[in-house]
Parts: C-alpha cells; sequence; structure tokens
C-alpha cells in the first residue's frame, strides 16, 4: 500500500473514531464552498469569460455625448459620419429594438425585432442555420427595396415548427410584407437574446434618415482594426467629432468609444466584486473555524503523537497524516458543496437584476472553469488549516508528553485559537458592516420621491394596426376612443394615454429653449419630451403645482400649450411664475418652423431613467396638439380601486373590440417598473444579508466551540476557584469576560477594517456615507449579543462544575 493511501486509510479510521467532528468540519467547508462557486460562478460569466463573439475585444460601442452634456441615442447621419471618416475599424454597425405586430396567422401579437444596419452580422460572427444573412447594402437600403427578416433559432421552433422550408415565406409585420431570409443558429442574437426577428433598419418606414438631430434608439457598434488599441479608438473618433463640430457647430454630437464588455457589464462589476469579496470574507470565517476545530483536534491527539514518535514516526510522515485528513476534510466538504451549488445557481440566477442583458446570464453555470476554482479553493483551504496542527505535531516533545498525560494545555495554544476568533470577528464585522450600509441605502432609495405614485396603476401599451392609424386624425381617433372605453371599465377611476412610461429605459429627447432665447445650438436644453392625453398627471398620481392640466380643449388649432416640470421652470424662469411664459421646441429639426408653446402648469421632476439620480427636465405636449405626429405607439395609464391586474382581462376584451388587429403587450403595474429599478440594489443587499447571517453563524459557532472546550480543559482551574470562594456568578463573569474580551478585540479590528474598506462603496451606496453611525453601530451590538448567547451555554457549564469531583478526576 503506498504512502498516501496508507494515511488516507488512518484519516478515514480517525473519522469514523469522531464523526461529528469530521461531519461539522466538513459541513462547515460545504457551505462555505457553495457560496463561493455559485457568486464566482456568476462573476465569471459576467465578468471573466469571454464574450460569445469571434476576437471579442476588438468590439466596442460608440455612443452620442449631446452639447447638452447628456447621452442620447444616435442617429443615422452621425452613423454615417463616424463610419466613413473614422480610420481605427474594419466595420461599424447599428442596431435598436422596435415592436411590430404580426399578423396573417390568427390573432394579432407583438413580437419584438432588432432592426440592424451595416455589417452587423459579420461583425458578430454569425453564421445561418438556414438562409442567409443580410449584408451592409441590404440594411441601408431605402424605402422601394425587398423588405426581409431573419428569425431567431426561438422564433422559427415556436412558429414554425422548424420547419427547413421556411426561406422565402412572407411575415406581416405592422400591414407589410416581410420575405424570411435565414435563420440564426440556437442562442445566437445580440444584443439582448430576447429579439424574435432581425430586420434590416432601411426596410422600416419613416426613419430619420438624413434629420441629424433625431436620435430614435439607436447605438453603434464597431470592431477594431486588427492591433489598434481602444486608446487610439478613442483618440481617432475626437478627431472626427471635432472636424464634424468645425464643420457643422457645436450642437453635433461627441462620439465617445468604450469596450463592448463594459458597455454590457456596466455598473453591475462593482457590485458583483464586492459581492465576490464579502463570499470570499465567509470562506476565511469558515477556514478559520475549521483551523480552530483542528487545533483542538490536534491538542487531544498529542498522546497519539507522541506514541507515534516514539515508535519511530518521523516528522514528515505525521505532517503528511495530519494534512491528509484536513485535504479530505475539505474535499469532502468541496464535494458537497459543489453539488449544493448546482442548485443554487439555478434558483439565484432568476433573481438577477432585469438589466443585466440576457447574453451574459444565458452563460452562468457551474462549468469546468468554476469546478477548477472551487477544488483549488477546497485544496487551498485544506492546507491553510491543516499545516498549524502539522507543524505542531512535528515539534511536539515526547517525554513531556507523556509524562503529563493529556490534561496540560499549553498557553501558546490558547493563545493561538483566541486569535482565530478574533480573526473571525473582525472578518464578520467587514461583513456586517457592509450588509448593512446597503441595507441602508436599499431603504433611502425605496423611499425616495419619485414624483408619481405608482400604487394601483396598470400600463398597457397597445399597438393598432396600420390601417387604424394611418393618418393623424385617425390616430387621435383611435386613442381617444381607447381611453373612453378604458375610463368606464369597471374599477378603473381614471383613464390616460402617454408616450412615455417612467423607469421603462425609454425615452424620448427634444432641444427646448425659452422665449427671448436665440435658437442655437450653444442655447440648447435638452429636456424629456412627453405626449399625454387629459387625467395623465391624475392617473399618475402626479400633483399640478402650479396652473391647470391639458383639457380637451387642447387640440391642434387651437393656441399650443405645453406644461413642465419645476427643475425647467426654476432653470428657464428662476424667480419668476412659469406659468404664461412660452417656449420653443425643435419639432422636426433645425430647418423646421418654430412653434412657440404656452406654459399652463407645472409639476414635479419625475424620475424618468432610475430613482437614485433626478432626471433631466421634462415637458408634457398634449396628445391632440402634437404638431402632425402620427402613427406612433401609446401606453394606457389607469388607476384602479383595487389590483391593477384585475382590470388586464377586461381592458383586453375592450382593445379587441375597438381593433381585432389591434395587440396589447407590456401589460403590467407601474409599480413593477420601481421594482425593476430597485432590483439591483435589492438583489446586492439580500445576497450580503445571506452572507453576513452564515459569518454570524459561523462565529457563533466559533465562540462556542473555543469556550467549550476551554472550559472542558480548565475544570480543573474552575474547580481551585470555587473551592477557594468563588461563586456561580463570579465564574459565569469569569467565562464571559474572556469570550467577551476576544470578541472586543476582534470588533475593533473589523471596524477599523470596514472604516477602510467600506470607503470603496462610496458609488453603490444612495443618501448613505460609508462610515453610517447606525451601520456600525447596528453590527457591533449584533455581534456582540451573537458572541454573548454563544458563551451562555459554556459559561453556565462552567457553573456547574462540582470542586470535589473536578479535583478528584485530576
Amino acid at each position: 500500500m503506498s504512502p498516501l493511501a496508507h494515511d488516507v486509510r488512518q484519516a478515514l479510521r480517525a473519522f469514523r473514531g469522531r464523526p461529528g467532528y469530521a461531519v461539522v468540519a466538513a459541513g462547515t467547508i460545504a457551505l462555505a464552498i457553495a457560496a463561493n462557486t455559485v457568486m464566482f460562478s456568476i462573476v465569471y460569466g459576467v465578468l471573466l469569460r469571454p464574450l460569445p463573439f469571434p476576437e471579442p475585444g476588438r468590439l466596442v460601442t460608440i455612443d452620442a455625448l449631446a452639447s447638452t452634456g447628456f447621452h442620447i441615442s444616435n442617429s443615422i447621419p452621425n452613423y454615417r459620419d463616424w463610419r466613413d471618416r473614422s480610420r481605427v475599424f474594419s466595420s461599424v454597425s447599428g442596431a435598436d429594438q422596435f415592436v411590430f405586430t404580426l399578423t396573417g396567422g390568427g390573432p394579432a401579437e407583438i413580437v419584438t425585432a432588432t432592426a440592424v444596419v451595416g455589417d452587423f452580422f459579420r461583425m458578430f460572427g454569425f453564421e445561418p442555420a438556414l438562409g442567409r444573412l443580410p449584408g451592409s447594402a441590404e440594411t441601408e437600403s431605402g424605402p422601394g427595396m425587398p423588405a426581409v427578416a431573419v428569425l431567431s433559432h426561438a422564433f422559427w421552433q415556436q412558429h414554425f415548427g422548424g420547419d427547413r422550408g421556411v426561406v422565402g415565406r412572407v411575415l406581416t409585420l405592422d400591414g407589410r410584407p416581410y420575405a424570411v431570409a435565414g435563420v440564426l443558429p440556437s442562442g445566437a442574437g445580440f444584443p439582448d437574446l430576447s429579439a424574435e426577428l432581425y430586420l434590416p433598419m432601411g426596410a422600416i418606414p419613416d426613419l430619420p434618415w438624413n434629420n441629424r438631430d433625431a436620435g430614435f434608439g439607436m447605438r453603434t457598434y464597431a470592431r477594431l482594426k486588427p492591433g489598434v488599441p481602444l486608446a487610439t479608438a478613442r483618440s481617432d473618433l475626437a478627431r472626427v467629432g471635432r472636424d464634424l463640430r468645425a464643420e457643422l457647430g457645436p450642437g453635433v454630437a461627441v462620439p465617445e468609444v468604450r469596450s463592448l464588455e463594459s458597455h454590457l457589464v456596466g455598473d453591475v462589476r462593482a457590485q458583483l466584486w464586492l459581492l465576490m469579496a464579502a463570499v470570499g470574507f465567509v470562506l476565511l470565517i469558515a477556514v478559520t473555524n475549521v483551523s480552530n476545530l483542528f487545533l483542538v483536534r490536534g491538542e487531544e491527539r498529542h498522546r497519539e503523537i507522541a506514541i507515534r514518535k516514539a515508535v519511530g514516526a518521523g516528522g514528515g510522515s505525521i505532517v503528511r497524516l495530519m494534512l491528509s485528513e484536513a485535504l479530505l476534510v475539505s474535499l469532502l466538504g468541496a464535494a458537497a458543496g459543489v453539488t449544493l451549488a448546482y442548485g443554487l445557481v439555478g434558483v439565484l440566477v432568476p433573481m438577477l437584476p432585469a438589466d443585466l442583458p440576457s447574453l451574459l446570464v444565458a452563460r452562468l453555470r457551474v462549468d469546468g472553469a468554476v469546478l477548477a476554482v472551487a477544488v483549488t479553493t477546497a485544496i487551498s483551504a485544506g492546507l491553510l488549516f491543516g499545516a498549524v496542527p502539522a507543524w505542531r505535531a512535528t515539534h511536539l516533545d515526547v517525554a513531556e508528553t507523556m509524562k503529563a498525560g493529556a490534561r496540560t494545555v499549553a498557553a501558546g495554544r490558547g493563545r493561538l485559537r483566541s486569535a482565530l476568533v478574533v480573526a473571525e470577528v473582525a472578518l464578520a464585522v467587514t461583513v456586517l458592516i457592509g450588509s448593512g450600509l446597503t441595507l441602508r441605502s436599499l431603504d433611502r432609495l425605496s423611499h425616495v420621491d419619485a414624483g408619481f405614485d405608482p400604487a394601483h396603476v396598470l400600463m398597457a401599451s397597445v399597438q393598432a394596426n396600420a390601417q387604424q392609424v394611418s393618418t393623424q386624425a385617425r390616430w387621435l381617433s383611435f386613442y381617444d376612443r381607447l381611453r373612453e372605453r378604458a375610463a368606464a371599465l369597471p374599477g378603473v377611476r381614471s383613464a390616460a394615454v402617454t408616450l412615455l412610461v417612467p423607469l421603462s429605459q425609454r425615452s424620448w429627447e427634444k432641444r427646448a429653449y425659452p422665449e427671448g432665447t436665440p435658437v442655437t445650438d450653444a442655447n440648447a436644453q435638452s429636456v424629456l419630451y412627453n405626449v399625454v392625453s387629459p387625467q395623465y398627471f391624475e392617473a399618475m398620481g402626479i400633483p399640478i403645482v402650479r396652473g391647470r392640466d391639458f383639457a380637451p380643449g387642447d387640440r391642434d388649432g387651437t393656441a399650443p400649450v405645453a406644461i413642465v416640470d419645476q427643475t425647467m421652470a426654476r432653470r428657464f424662469w428662476p424667480g419668476q411664475n412659469p406659468v404664461g411664459r412660452r417656449l420653443t421646441i425643435r419639432e422636426r429639426g433645425a430647418d423646421s418652423a418654430l412653434v412657440y408653446r404656452t406654459v399652463v402648469g407645472v409639476v414635479p421632476n419625475v424620475r424618468h431613467y432610475e430613482l437614485d439620480s433626478a432626471s433631466r427636465i421634462e415637458i408634457y405636449i398634449p396628445l391632440a396638439q402634437t404638431a402632425g405626429r402620427a402613427g406612433m405607439t401609446m401606453t394606457l395609464a389607469l388607476r384602479t380601486a383595487g389590483v391593477p391586474d384585475a382590470v388586464g382581462p377586461a381592458l383586453r376584451s375592450s382593445v379587441t373590440a375597438l381593433d381585432a388587429e389591434a395587440a396589447v403587450f407590456q401589460m403590467r403595474p407601474l409599480s413593477a417598473y420601481v421594482d425593476d429599478a430597485l432590483a439591483r440594489s435589492r438583489a446586492v443587499t439580500r445576497v450580503l444579508a445571506a452572507f453576513a447571517a452564515a459569518a454570524l453563524a459561523l462565529v457563533a459557532s466559533g465562540i462556542f466551540a473555543v469556550m467549550s472546550y476551554d472550559v472542558a480543559r480548565r475544570r480543573r482551574e474552575i474547580a481551585v476557584r470555587m473551592a477557594v470562594g468563588a461563586t456561580s456568578r463570579d465564574v459565569f463573569a469569569w467565562v464571559g469576560t474572556r469570550a467577551l474580551r476576544v470578541t472586543g478585540v476582534g470588533l475593533a479590528t473589523g471596524m477599523a477594517a470596514a472604516a477602510g474598506a467600506s470607503r470603496l462603496m462610496t458609488g453603490l451606496l444612495f443618501q448613505v456615507q460609508p462610515l453610517d453611525p447606525v451601520s456600525y453601530g447596528a453590527a457591533a451590538a449584533g455581534l456582540a449579543l451573537v458572541a454573548w448567547l454563544a458563551t451562555y451555554l459554556p459559561a453556565r457549564r462552567a457553573t456547574r462544575v462540582d470542586p470535589v469531583v473536578a479535583l478528584n478526576d485530576a
């Protein structure tokens, strides 16, 4: 039998003799490995694993920065100039998401399509599973060219049953025919896997191809030429931006380049590394706990080790035996932990924030790389908590140990165990403070004034068939009748229609100028532009703080009016009453005639993009006064008396009665948008809270184990104290003081460490300081309470020591 096999056999025999010790040690490691494996699988899938495209490091996005300082969606003229004037890209493309009404195969159905322009498919390395994929010339073709569509693999399976003869068949989208050109492979798609179709942007009617100010949601992507670094691309695009501003004026958007990976990950990077650090602390606490168990176990085996050495066992064989036990415990824990992690990943992934791209979420799993890290972590942990007992065993004095027996405890060993408890407490309090800070931040964010009341409001987008909205008169008539029908539904208190929904990540922005200000690019103010019907503010719970709401008489042909928010009022007319003032908006680009609108009302600022920062200024225009615009898909806002979802079936029936081919989509309570905005903060807080709870449990078990062992080994000392007059209360206080002293040192160390580490969380907190006294105080109080509870039973056991029995046993 090989030495290694012999040592493993000896370790298994030792575990059978003390199964409880082995189960506790392996179970502690299992929980820590499970948590670390799950967290690392997320970090690896989102941050570390290369994107699933050829040479992903060469892919970048190009953002448009408006002259007002805000990022905006790109326009077609900007896209063309950046593509044609740059010197660093091998290909450039753009994409935007649209919704269409699919008809002709049964009831009308809303489908999501990604409209693409340029070398989109080739840039991302997509190959067709069937048919072909359009190239640059076809994606940019203008009206009159044949319209084609590429199907996602899921759409092909669901709507055509995987029919390989689908190429050439025709889909009717918004009343227009699109011939199927090809099908993408399973799992292929960008920028989101939810897209069901891909259409050439040139095949979509009425897009503003020649209006540089018209950003309709398109994002630009590019592939760097081989060997071109990101810094060079940024410098080159900055040159292009300067040239365009010199030619066309300062109002031209500035191009900003960043890596595609950075764009997709966004702000979640810092949050994931925070959680990875926290779970790493939990692993360290678990290793420290098991180290204490192995130290205790090693001290109990000193006589056994002394006998082994006395009969000729060398230091190497003893070290090998001790490390074999440690590694066996660690690997058994890892096996159980990885098994648990497989299940936990499936539970955790659906809980991730909705704004994390599905392209990244689809890659979150426990794969070979994650398993390798788990095994490496387990082996490292085993070597770590097995090293000190092994080193002590090799330096054991055989004669002294045989003479003293098993009852002698060296002071140095007790100090080492106490030092490990101090380390546990310090690590735990750091995790607790981090959890407390995020909890306080979430509480502040949850109670921020968003500018609207989301309770009892149902939002539902309604897209009519093309004939119903073919002219402005038809479009207005459809949504007027729809609003009237919705308002008459049982349980509906008020109904309105709107172009934009707060926190939906969709917007429309324009340039506004107060009367008396020159209408130039240098004086432009970027504003959110919303089109709403009367009763919109009532339905959304937005109070009108000055002036009036829109009235049915605010229609084309009457004096143009607008409602502005308080931020806009203060910026345009500081210290003045904005009601009655006038402003103009560029309705159709720089060459359009100026239309001045009179402000008739003022409302609070609505947090449109996110809850943690005020939105840019917003202007509201009456639905019936949209300066000739028509065909936009609008959203119903219904304030209900009860649960908003209860109105859903009746609303669908009402829409169908009005237009059999109209489609209702994105029907959800307004509160769901708020929940989405809070999702990332909630996810981070919940996971950190779970780690903090695990840290507390490990600290409690560590203190309990050390104090129980300490009391058992000091029975003679306790008996002597009681024999010379110490009361049960004195003994209880003595044991408790020893535990709380260790806890206090750990608390002080951990709070000092947290004070430094928490400053790294500044960007993740909302209206909470990194040194928030409430979070620090709560963490200290909670850990002190846990330490006292963990000490209580060992202390009570110490008070029940019988001096006579203990001294006789000694």
